[in-house]
């Protein structure tokens, strides 16, 4: 006897591609609305105007606002690191390659720059849950390794942790005063990031 196959009755499910796509949409709306207008300024109600679907649509692709922000800041930062990853490996020029190419990616893309680091309206709960993801830690080990590449002796960890949280806050205000500031004549961005790199390996 033929097993008779039953079903729930209601929408048929998302399939995996669709959902995808949705949730790129979503991102895609979400980014130039931000951009636009500020991310304190925008709803989910919308942003689900600007894709074409209600908030409850929404809702069954992100949890919230911040999480659909989070998604941008890793699109962002998953871009960044592949190019510093394509950095040659050249010994004690590592650290200073890698500097510029950090910088210059937010010279580039300061639209990025004020997205991820100048969003109003986001609270430090909401850049810990991102900042404490085990994947963009790892890959910020990079910057690390290359510190390393420039003793002979290798540092105790508290050294180490203190000479390379100084260098990504170099870095970071380079980029900041060049983008925010941008109209006061500044030094060129490779000889600032030549003298971090002095100020943490000597």
């Amino acid at each position: 006897m033929k097993e008779r196959v039953t079903t729930t009755p209601g929408r048929p499910s998302i399939s995996g591609a669709k959902k995808v796509k949705m949730r790129r949409d979503i991102a895609a709306s979400a980014k130039r609305l931000f951009q636009e207008e500020g991310y304190a300024k925008i709803s989910i109600r919308r942003i689900a105007s600007e894709v074409g679907c209600s908030p409850m649509t929404l809702y069954k692709y992100y949890n919230a606002k911040v999480d659909i922000l989070r998604t941008l800041w890793g699109d962002v930062f998953r871009e960044l690191f592949d190019l510093l990853e394509a950095v040659p490996n050249a010994g004690e020029e590592r650290l200073q390659r890698l500097g510029l190419t950090y910088v210059q990616y937010w010279l580039d893309n300061p639209e990025y720059y004020r997205l991820v680091f100048i969003s109003d309206g986001v609270t430090q709960s909401d850049v810990s849950v991102f900042i404490d993801n085990p994947e963009l830690v790892q890959r910020f080990a990079l910057f690390s390794q290359a510190l390393l590449e420039c003793f002979s002796e290798e540092p105790e960890p508290d050294e180490l942790k203190v000479k390379l949280d100084a260098f990504i806050c170099f870095l970071n205000g380079i980029a900041h005063n060049l983008i925010t500031i941008s109209s006061y004549d500044w030094s060129e961005p490779n000889k600032m990031i030549a003298m971090a790199v002095r100020a943490v390996t000597e």
